[in-house]
């Protein structure tokens, strides 16, 4: 066993000689707590340099209820540097909260590995946990993002994706695909989708779609200091309904932590209506296991934050 790690600690040295060019003085591996992530990530220091390099975990098609569906909807595939290179782009066009800069991009053997730079901070563990300042600096930021306005739901790589108008047919083709794979057996869940789909018929196609993080959590950020100082993880950064990310939004937050985040995002653009489509993207986001699979009672139970807040202000 000793001997297996030690070849497995010299194939991984050489694989970063090889990436960054420089000789290798020390690799950590940064676990970001939760099971089921997509991507290795290592904290790389270099004679000249510390920097973070990607690679996914995936060798197949992406599977799973999150990556699967996140395949069939908005056409994202981890194993492809790219999206997570191409979201970082445009979200460093918003100052507020960096994301990390792409240093280098290389494929070798049949794994595409991603050389990005370090940034300060630790793990954000949970939102409450920020004062109401940099709570409504997020909110200002999140609106800054939900600016940018496409006519189609996709990805952030790969083009043309599809009209806005036809979002709410391939959520719920998404939708019957997980059921049937995941959830077959469950009358809770097959009664639950012939709802949605009779309330999804009447759905108006979104006004605009707009760059969305599907698994948003405090862990995608690192902060410092009572703030936030970057976004890390934006593998799963599609283009849909800006709705989506408030949907999200509501299973991290708490009341307090809800007032601030809307007042920052109402400075900058107007806050959108949940009411509408709560349970229908509710379910979605329940299928894809954005927070584990949580009873689907008390899924749809949990309190309306952002609603709230919205009207208490």
């Amino acid at each position: 066993m000793m001997r297996e790690q030690e070849q497995g600690q010299e194939h991984e040295q050489g694989l970063f000689r090889q990436l960054l060019g420089e000789p290798i003085e020390d690799v950590l591996v940064l676990d970001p707590g939760y099971s089921g992530h997509a991507s290795d990530v290592w904290l790389v220091k270099t004679p000249s340099r510390e920097v973070v390099v990607r690679s996914s975990r995936m060798s197949g098609e992406p599977e799973g209820e999150f990556w699967l569906g996140c395949k069939l909807l908005f056409g994202i595939d981890p194993r492809r540097m790219e999206f997570m290179e191409s979201s970082a782009k445009l979200l460093n066009g918003i100052a507020t909260i960096p994301a990390p800069k792409t240093l280098a991009k290389r494929t070798i053997g049949d794994k595409q590995y991603l050389v990005v730079e370090k940034m300060e901070g630790v793990p954000l563990r949970r939102f409450a946990d920020l004062p109401d300042e940099a709570l409504y600096t997020f909110g200002c930021w999140l609106a800054e993002v939900h600016s940018h306005s496409f006519e189609v739901f996709g990805n952030l790589a790969d083009a043309p994706n599809e009209p806005k108008a036809r979002f709410h047919e391939r959520m719920l083709a998404t939708m019957e695909h997980l059921v049937q794979s995941e959830h077959g057996d469950s009358p809770e869940m097959n009664e639950t989708l012939a709802a949605v789909k009779a309330e999804m018929a009447h759905l108006r196609e979104p006004e605009t779609c707009a760059p969305v993080l599907v698994d948003m959590d405090p862990s995608q950020f690192l902060a410092l200091g009572g703030r936030i100082t970057s976004i890390v993880d934006t593998e799963a950064y599609v283009l849909a309904p800006p709705e989506l990310d408030f949907i999200g939004l509501e299973y991290v937050l708490d009341a307090r932590s809800a007032r601030p985040v809307l007042a920052g995002y109402a400075s900058v653009r107007n806050v959108p209506d949940l009411s509408v489509v709560r349970r229908p993207y509710r379910f979605l986001y329940r299928l894809l296991g954005v927070q584990g699979s949580v009873p689907l009672a008390d899924w749809f139970a949990h309190p309306e934050w952002l609603e709230g807040a919205q009207n208490d202000g």
